[in-house]
């Protein structure tokens, strides 16, 4: 199945998104929130990275929401700001940790731009990064816009997973919408987010699910190419960190199965790529499982055919990246379906990225 559906999204590529993505006439304001906990090692050059975009500086806010930091940010933060007097910024100390949606909530009770960009402490954005998410953003009908996600490292099968999945945000965006998006850059518009009720708290991925609601009300939440963000991969933690994040969108598409059972609205194409990307996240991993389950004992008895499949399986492995890459993925998606029953790891043990 996910080969299938590869195979249609690559078809989606070759169409334009069927909008029209012209210059800014009128810049709106823009609030950029930045949750934080223990970001000391590089919360100096993600407030440089912001100040540094192309946007007019007048028409930029940034929010630190300090979740309980004990390394010094918030003291870095008010460092910075006292060195960049024109550049308008708030710092909010919740005092503790209450989850990233929680901060979002938080920031956005105070954010004065109609556009509201949330940015993880850890990654960068290209320079002009910022000015094409708005850009999109200020199309009629789009109401959410993300980043196109490039590794900064190769860690393990980081760099071919990336390679793949973001084809797919991207193709899904030009059929209509993706129901992934990531918060190391991540657009809305706030007069969406107050309808929605602002970010979901009991959810891990409130980037994704936050656009999944916009797109249901009618709106494109889409991932252009020139929207670009450098992702830093821990090299220690690296499983435990895709292990979490795995979680976060399988509370994602369980919510979203959720609401897609008898709702008749859902625009019609980003019904196939709803429905497709839910069952990519919520089934498909088990029947590898269960084929497995299936497959082992007939080796066992000594039966040619499944004795094969499981050779072919094991070559498949070894020799192709691409194989390797999915078959960790779905193991990956099992152990975080598995793990959600006990933990949703919403307030998380942050890993050290270089």
């Amino acid at each position: 199945m996910s080969t299938l559906y590869y195979g249609v999204a690559r078809s989606w590529l070759r169409r334009d998104y069927g909008i029209n993505n012209d210059s800014i006439d009128d810049y709106p304001r823009v609030s950029v929130v930045i949750p934080t906990y223990n970001e000391a090692r590089v919360i100096y050059q993600r407030l440089d990275n912001i100040a540094e975009q192309d946007y007019p500086r007048d028409r930029l806010e940034m929010i630190v929401v300090d979740g309980g930091s004990t390394d010094g940010t918030t003291d870095l933060v008010k460092k910075w700001i006292g060195e960049h007097g024109d550049v308008k910024v708030k710092v909010i100390e919740e005092g503790g940790r209450f989850g990233k949606a929680h901060a979002l909530n938080t920031a956005l009770r105070y954010a004065v731009g109609d556009v509201v960009v949330i940015a993880d402490a850890d990654s960068m954005w290209t320079r002009d990064s910022l000015r094409n998410a708005v850009r999109w953003l200020m199309i009629d009908g789009v109401g959410a816009v993300s980043c196109n996600k490039l590794p900064k490292d190769d860690v393990a099968i980081e760099g071919e997973y990336r390679s793949y999945y973001g084809a797919l945000r991207i193709a899904e965006s030009r059929k209509y919408s993706s129901p992934i998006f990531h918060g190391e850059l991540a657009a809305y518009r706030k007069d969406l987010l107050l309808k929605i009720g602002g970010f979901p708290e009991r959810i891990g991925a409130d980037d994704s699910h936050t656009a999944s609601l916009i797109a249901l009300m009618g709106y494109r939440a889409i991932i252009p190419e020139d929207v670009r963000c450098i992702e830093s991969v821990p090299r220690r933690g690296y499983w435990s960190w895709r292990l979490r994040r795995a979680q976060h969108l399988v509370q994602h598409f369980v919510s979203i199965a959720g609401l897609i059972i008898g709702n008749t609205r859902i625009p019609r194409d980003y019904m196939p790529v709803l429905l497709t990307e839910t069952y990519l996240h919520i089934v498909n991993p088990w029947l590898l499982l269960i084929g497995l389950a299936l497959i082992l004992p007939a080796v066992l008895h000594g039966m040619l055919i499944p004795t094969a499949l499981l050779v072919l399986g094991a070559i498949l492995l070894i020799t192709s990246k691409f194989f390797r890459t999915w078959v960790t993925t779905q193991a990956i998606l099992v152990a975080a379906a598995i793990r959600n029953l006990w933990n949703k790891e919403l307030v998380w043990r942050k890993e050290e990225k270089d």
